[in-house]
C-alpha cells in the first residue's frame, strides 16, 4: 500500500470580529497565507506575501447583500463545516449573536477544508450561486 501523503493543518493565526468589521488570517495546508477581510462594504479574499505581512490582489470579492446571502447558505450546513479553532496570535470576538453564525465564522470554518486559495475561492463561488 503506498504511503499517502498527509498535508500540514490549517493554521488561524488571527481572528477579529468587532461590530461590523471583522478579519480571519490563515495559513491554507498548501502553505499558502490568505486573509479574510468583512468591511461595511462586503466580503474579500485576499492572498498575503511576505510571511503574511502584505496583502496581493483580491480572489473573491463579494458586495454585503451577496455576503449575507452567501452566510445564510454556509449556516444551513454549518454542522458539515469543522470547528473554529483558537487563533495562535490574537483572537477577538465581540459579535453578540452567536459566534459559529457570524459571517467571518462560516466563511473561516469553511477555509479550513480548502487546500489552496485558489480551491477557496471556487469553494466561495459555489456557495454565492447556491439559492439562498
Amino acid at each position: 500500500m503506498a504511503a499517502e501523503k498527509l498535508l500540514p493543518e490549517p493554521i488561524l493565526h488571527k481572528y477579529l470580529d468587532i461590530g461590523d468589521r471583522a478579519i480571519a488570517h490563515l495559513t491554507l495546508p498548501s502553505g499558502e497565507r490568505i486573509l479574510l477581510s468583512i468591511g461595511p462594504s462586503g466580503f474579500g479574499l485576499y492572498r498575503l506575501h511576505l510571511r503574511g505581512l502584505f496583502p496581493g490582489r483580491c480572489l473573491f470579492g463579494q458586495l454585503t447583500d451577496a455576503m449575507t446571502r452567501m452566510a445564510r447558505v454556509l449556516a444551513r450546513s454549518a454542522a458539515d463545516l469543522p470547528a473554529l479553532p483558537t487563533a495562535t496570535q490574537k483572537y477577538r470576538d465581540e459579535s453578540a449573536a452567536l459566534p459559529e453564525q457570524r459571517p467571518l465564522s462560516l466563511f473561516t470554518r469553511l477555509a479550513l477544508t480548502a487546500l489552496d486559495a485558489e480551491d477557496l475561492a471556487r469553494r466561495y463561488e459555489r456557495v454565492r450561486n447556491t439559492a439562498g
